[in-house]
């Protein structure tokens, strides 16, 4: 084995050995440390070309990008070195291919000219001239706004080289003011001829202010002429600029619909999604489903999102999940906001694709970051521990994002973790300016809340008339509590007879303890007529609901015969069923019942005075329940 390993030693010694003599020898190399970028820098201001050269070469080969494009600027001009274009191509090809702006540049325009190759490269020249330009070199904005000004090696297109010479002019630039303007005047003179692409050029410089100052009364008459003239890109930044206003919605349907007829992707899918609304145009599925597959086939991203939607919960289309899934997971591949929302709910509820909890979450914080849902659902997931650790806090700052945003039900539900200080510190005035926000929003849930709020704060004024606007949109709870206001005179004069026709119409709409309520009042006679039939029949409603209270009463009326005929076996069983669900009254009563007594007990009324807060309590969590999906197709 030794005698293995000496002559590889030796070996490895000699080569070390050899390197250094070449280095140390070498005259480029003679100084390991030298920097020969400053070396040669300082050569050049000394103007010892020859040194330069020295310096420049030895710093070029070791990869500096600088000055592979000194070296290569000497060989250009013949300094130090004999003029050489072909060995100036050489190194500024690797000095831009390091993204060095000025070797780009100065690559573009020996390409350009030709020189250093055996032919002129127009093509190379502009993808070089277009590299420095993307990274804001003046001049070869300039070159890349006269190239397509003249068709230089690519296609004439005067709309990319008024671009260009904006850009270039920024640079305070006379060469590239001068060229401007002379831009200016010929598209002003072809569009005053009628040419439809100089209109349309016009109106876009006229729309952003780039070159012109901005005006879109100008913008919008050049926009109409080009459109008139039948072209395609006009007719759509058209309709973009007249949808703008909801009551220029037809108008502009007719200009996106002109525009697609001639292939327009993007005037495709919106008047593919203002087909399948309605809006501005007739709603018409089919033809609605035929624009947004020509767009989303196209690659438009917001297509391919509606056709999604379309397909998954837009009411009148035929639903298919897994076609929804599939332009849902293209948009959102996209980034397109809306669907990752609405594909991270396929994937929370299995729809269309296989259940995947972790790949729903995946799909919501990439939405989370620019759409109100998104941030929504995100929030849930933390909030009720979803695929991850419940987490209030961070829910609540999620909530707080998508709230920000107008999100209705994030509003609500921030407002209740302020108000029950869960996940954020508990704040009166934080609380109520949200649930007024809601409120506003045409909430119901927050304008109870907020009431609940107000009654047990003893403002019992303004929570009458937060409960009294919440029960004239038909919400029985409230109509229950208002009834309970006007029997203790809470916030409002007490009336009685107000209070049997508040619980009779949150009674008719089968709300169980409003049904228990007015049965009482018609047993004791308190507002209403005593009739003991009706008090029966009330009860008895609200016991086949399983209310236990009202099976109590029930029972009471079977043993004493009230409003019933006396039927012990119906008594016993209704006690029974009350004393099960654990009301203690019942127990008691059954008990009694037993005995032969009639000493029973009743309660006198039903008033449950909770906030809304089942998105916290619901058990099993029903996640599709709570979720915040977009429904229909949006410009």
């Amino acid at each position: 084995m030794l005698k293995l390993k000496l002559p590889i030693f030796v070996i490895a010694l000699t080569a070390i050995a050899s390197l250094l003599y070449l280095l140390l020898t070498n005259t480029e190399y003679n100084d390991l440390n030298a920097d020969g970028l400053d070396r040669g820098n300082s050569a050049v201001q000394q103007g010892d070309y020859d040194e330069a050269a020295k310096w420049f070469r030895q710093a070029a080969k070791l990869g500096n990008q600088e000055a592979q494009f000194r070296f290569a600027m000497l060989y250009r001009d013949g300094k130090g070195v004999d003029r050489d274009d072909a060995q100036a191509v050489h190194w500024l090809k690797l000095a831009a291919d390091q993204g060095y702006t000025q070797a780009q540049y100065e690559l573009a325009k020996l390409m350009k000219a030709g020189r250093g190759m055996e032919a002129a490269d127009p093509a190379a020249a502009v993808h070089w001239f277009r590299k420095a330009a993307n990274k804001g070199h003046a001049d070869a904005r300039l070159h890349m706004a006269v190239i397509y000004a003249e068709g230089r090696g690519i296609k004439i297109d005067e709309a990319i080289a008024l671009d260009w010479a904006i850009q270039a002019s920024k640079s305070n630039s006379k060469e590239a003011g001068s060229f401007l303007q002379q831009l200016l005047n010929r598209v002003t003179a072809k569009a005053a001829n009628g040419d439809a692409r100089a209109q349309f050029v016009l109106a876009r410089l006229y729309q952003r202010g780039d070159g012109l100052n901005a005006d879109m009364k100008s913008a919008e008459e050049w926009l109409k002429a080009s459109a008139a003239s039948g072209n395609a890109d006009a007719q759509f930044h058209l309709a973009e600029l007249l949808i703008q206003q909801p009551s220029q919605a037809p108008l502009a349907a007719r200009w996106y619909s002109a525009a697609a007829e001639q292939g327009h992707e993007k005037a495709a899918a919106a008047i593919g999604a203002m087909t399948a609304t309605g809006f501005g145009t007739e709603q018409n599925n089919k033809q609605a489903l035929q624009w947004l597959q020509k767009a989303a086939d196209a690659g438009i991203a917001n297509a391919q999102a509606n056709l999604g939607i379309l397909y998954a919960e837009t009411e009148g289309f035929t639903h298919d999940d897994q076609k929804a899934a599939l332009w849902l997971q293209k948009a959102a591949e996209q980034g397109h906001a809306k669907a990752s929302n609405n594909l991270a709910i396929m994937y929370a509820l299995g729809r269309g694709v296989k259940k995947d909890l972790k790949e729903s979450f995946s799909w919501l914080h990439k939405a989370a970051k620019d759409d109100d849902k998104g941030s929504y659902n995100l929030a849930l997931f933390y909030l009720r521990g979803v695929h991850v650790m419940q987490n209030e806090e961070t829910a609540a700052q999620w909530l707080k994002k998508s709230a920000a945003e107008n999100n209705s039900r994030a509003t609500l539900h921030l407002a209740l973790l302020y108000h029950l200080g869960r996940g954020a510190l508990y704040n009166e005035q934080d609380t109520i300016n949200l649930y007024l926000k809601s409120v506003e929003q045409g909430n119901p849930d927050a304008i109870f809340n907020l009431a609940i709020l107000r009654y047990k704060s003893g403002n019992y004024q303004q929570a009458y008339e937060l409960f009294l606007k919440a029960a004239n949109k038909g919400d029985a709870e409230a109509r229950n509590i208002i009834a309970s206001m006007f029997q203790q005179g809470l916030g409002v004069e007490y009336n009685l007879s107000q209070a049997a026709n508040w619980f009779e119409q949150a009674a008719i709409q089968g709300y169980t303890p409003a049904q228990f309520n007015l049965g009482n009042l018609y047993r004791k006679g308190e507002g209403v007529a005593q009739q003991d039939k009706k008090a029966a029949y009330w009860y008895g409603k609200a016991a086949n609901q399983g209310y236990a209270p009202a099976q109590n009463s029930l029972a009471y009326m079977y043993a004493l015969g009230r409003g019933l005929q006396t039927d012990g076996k119906k008594a016993e069983f209704w006690f029974d069923k009350a004393a099960k669900q654990g009301l203690s009254i019942a127990r008691q009563n059954l008990v009694v019942h037993r005995q032969k007594q009639n000493s029973f007990t009743l309660a006198s009324q039903s008033i449950e005075l909770q906030i809304r807060d089942n998105i916290l309590r619901e058990k099993p969590f029903r996640l599709q329940h709570w979720l915040d999906v977009y429904r229909t197709p949006s410009l």
